[in-house]
């Protein structure tokens, strides 16, 4: 295996990227819906490092159509939300004159449909040219982790970075419910700088729900590409938009070399709470990962199949977390799984993608998350059993609106006898009663410190006409 398709997880974990003047994150921009795009100054608040903005439009082409210079001088959150193009690519780039460590920028964007609401991090970007020197990118396009869901229409949506792609012929890789692959090849042009391409899944194999027999399966993507990180927007919509649920491509790890872990505890997803009765959540377990098998435990009680590949598994009723173990406790460092859930009147349910933790994933004590005045926002924190989760210990949550740099502050003290593993909710109405009023009808973000290093917050809107949707913490 060559040296190129290593992934060396503890350098992520350890955020060792080398030395980081510019962070970014290009977005894709369809027609005819309401698209937010919600960047917070979390450079100064979390590291107290200064930052200019350049937000740049393009057309589909990758013409550029229009630059912004933006700074956060008069508010802790820009909400961009007004575009000259009508679709494309929106690429943020966060400029600095001292290292800022990540490349990748936090930021979320929103798709406000006519009848359904999805909002997704950051997941494409433009390297630097310092990271392709120093051979700290990934270029191969080598993705996967893509449901298809073969009652709706199914796309992927590639970004290219600086460089010209030649024409090529690519791969599809579709798996069916009883782990089946067939592949088909089909030609992609020539990629223009910044062009954005979107892989529809109908034109690629137009009998794709022959091989998936009606149900849904996984597609893998393999294609060339030369500067760009090659992480998909993935994208599921009725015919004419008006439900429309995103999420991001994840790399297909049967083609990955990562480190491995050595554990008794496993491996675990916890699962979110929810306040608002949505139909039964489904645990995904995306099916390219390193070839292993895994004993699959709900809770205490055990599965009753092993996992050698992917599944969509209804989660049974009162249920906190999955748990991953293999025979010789050898775990990869990556298993990519997610959470997929709806409302009674939901059309397409959402999808968050997650993994899972283990003890030698990173100790978290700060994160943030978009939240909304617009929508019911609920606040989901996650604990897990394997980082040293405390019994009692402190909350302490900002909010930051796009108004002004006011900052609202709370404090909420958990003291916990039993069970302190089961997962919290709050509406953000219980933590800040007047929250509507400092986001001003508007996106914010809400950031969490805490000792206890096995929490993990997520974000989810809701509304009755256009049902929920979730995403996690940065």
């Amino acid at each position: 295996m060559r040296k190129e398709f290593y992934l060396n997880q503890e350098k992520n974990f350890k955020a060792e990227f080398g030395p980081i003047f510019r962070s970014s994150g290009i977005f894709y921009l369809p027609k005819n819906i309401k698209t937010t795009i919600s960047i917070t100054n979390y450079w100064k608040y979390k590291n107290n490092k200064n930052v200019s903005l350049l937000i740049t439009e393009r057309d589909m082409y990758g013409r550029l159509a229009q630059r912004r210079e933006i700074n956060f001088s008069t508010s802790n959150v820009i909400n961009i939300s007004k575009f000259l193009i009508k679709e494309g690519s929106v690429e943020v780039e966060a400029f600095s004159n001292t290292n800022i460590r990540i490349p990748y920028a936090a930021v979320m964007i929103v798709y406000d449909a006519i009848n359904s609401i999805s909002m997704v991090h950051t997941y494409g970007r433009n390297h630097s040219l310092i990271e392709l020197e120093d051979k700290n990118s990934i270029t191969k396009g080598r993705e996967s982790c893509w449901t298809i869901k073969p009652k709706f229409k199914n796309f992927a949506i590639f970004h290219n970075g600086h460089l010209n792609v030649n024409k090529q012929t690519a791969k599809l890789i579709l798996t069916n419910f009883k782990n089946e692959d067939k592949i088909f090849t089909f030609k992609i042009p020539k990629l223009n700088q910044y062009q954005t391409y979107k892989f529809e899944l109908e034109k690629i194999a137009p009998m794709y729900k022959k091989h998936l027999m009606n149900k849904e399966g996984f597609g893998t993507l393999h294609f060339e590409n030369n500067s760009s990180f090659t992480r998909l927007l993935i994208i599921w919509s009725d015919k004419s938009n008006k439900n429309f649920q995103v999420t991001h491509s994840n790399f297909d790890y049967s083609k990955y070399k990562t480190n491995k872990n050595t554990s008794t505890k496993g491996a675990e997803m916890p699962f979110v709470l929810f306040k608002k009765n949505i139909e039964k959540s489904k645990l995904i377990i995306y099916p390219k990962f390193e070839k292993n098998t895994f004993l699959l435990k709900f809770d205490k009680k055990n599965y009753n199949k092993k996992i050698k590949s992917g599944k969509i598994l209804e989660i049974p009723k009162n249920t906190n977390r999955a748990l991953f173990l293999t025979k010789y406790n050898i775990l990869p460092s990556r298993l990519v799984t997610a959470l997929s859930g709806k409302t009674k009147n939901q059309k397409i349910p959402f999808e968050c993608s997650l993994g899972v933790v283990h003890e030698k994933t990173s100790k978290k004590r700060y994160s943030w998350s978009l939240v909304s005045s617009k929508y019911k926002t609920y606040i989901h924190l996650n604990f897990n059993t394997v980082l040293d989760p405390q019994k009692k210990f402190c909350l302490c949550f900002n909010i930051f609106n796009s108004d002004n740099l006011n900052v609202l502050k709370k404090e909420i003290f958990i003291d916990r006898k039993e069970d302190i593993c089961n997962p919290l909710v709050y509406e953000l109405g219980e933590i800040f009663p007047n929250y509507k009023k400092f986001l001003n009808n508007n996106y914010g973000y809400i950031s969490l410190f805490t000792t206890n290093s096995s929490t993990r917050m997520l974000t989810s809107f809701f509304n009755d006409k256009k049902g929920i949707t979730l995403e996690h913490s940065f």
